[in-house]
């Protein structure tokens, strides 16, 4: 490795602001996500990217948990890709590049490797994995970072992909480097501080729900919030019953405690 490739002092000090920022939006499992990766796909030169999680990646099938897609202004595109994710999802095959990568992975789990690394690129510019894929998007270097979530004996893991427009430079050791180094920091933290796409979420209840929930969480009592939002007290406690549902807990001190214990502060990202 060239001594530009290696990380640098500031690379590091990124990379430590960059969970730190995630953390704070932890409880919402899409916008740590995004967040995640507006930042890398900055730092690293990316067009955009995406954060899945998935399962059983080991078996040749593996399944979609969940993804967030950041950097595209167009939503026909997003629309394309998550039309294309079905598609790899019901025949994983037709993305045989990722495929490649998870072998891989299977042998180092973390790695973070680019295209070039997976498939050469006369053979790349001939597969289905760029002709259906990449040229439909129009994009053609892509990093993938994949890191087991829990204590490894399970198969579900976190990913970081960053993508770059076709006719842009490949990815360089220090991008990956950075890519890898983040997955490593934020891994670990899947299912505690930051959100899981399988679990419940504050953003799938409604806007006002969502603000009877902040208020709760800040320790307002019912009429204190009916003030505060200007409702009913008895719309109040239907609010409550939705949450209570939602999150799967019976009392104020269970949802609260779901909040300390995750250490999720009383920041709300998700109230609008």
């Amino acid at each position: 490795m060239s001594k530009s490739d290696q990380l640098k002092s500031q690379d590091w000090r990124s990379v430590i602001r960059l969970v730190g920022e995630c953390r704070e939006l932890g409880d919402d499992p899409h916008r740590w996500r995004r967040h995640c990766v507006e930042q890398l796909a900055r730092l690293v030169g990316a067009d955009w990217g995406c954060c899945p999680e998935m399962a059983d990646l080991r078996s040749g099938a593996p399944k979609d948990l969940g993804v967030t897609y950041s950097g595209l202004e167009n939503g026909a595109i997003e629309s394309a890709l998550r039309k294309l994710q079905a598609s790899i999802e019901h025949e994983p095959t037709l993305y045989g590049a990722m495929l490649a990568y998870f072998e891989r992975m299977a042998q180092e789990d973390g790695a973070c490797l680019s295209r070039q690394e997976i498939i050469a690129d006369r053979d790349w510019y001939r597969s289905t994995s760029y002709q259906v894929i990449h040229r439909s998007l129009d994009v053609d270097h892509v990093v993938w970072c994949f890191r087991t979530l829990g204590d490894g004996g399970g198969d579900d893991s976190s990913g970081l992909l960053l993508y770059r427009e076709t006719g842009a430079r490949g990815y360089h050791a220090r991008d990956r480097s950075i890519l890898r180094e983040a997955n490593a920091a934020l891994a670990p933290l899947v299912g505690g501080p930051l959100a899981r796409f399988t679990e419940p979420s504050p953003t799938d209840l409604a806007p006002r729900v969502r603000r009877v929930l902040g208020c709760l969480l800040e320790g307002d009592g019912d009429k204190q919030i009916a003030a505060r939002l200007g409702i009913s007290v008895h719309t109040v406690n239907q609010y409550t019953k939705l949450i209570y549902q939602h999150f799967g807990v019976c009392s104020r001190a269970e949802l609260l405690a779901r909040w300390v214990r995750r250490g999720w502060g009383g920041r709300f990202a998700w109230i609008d």
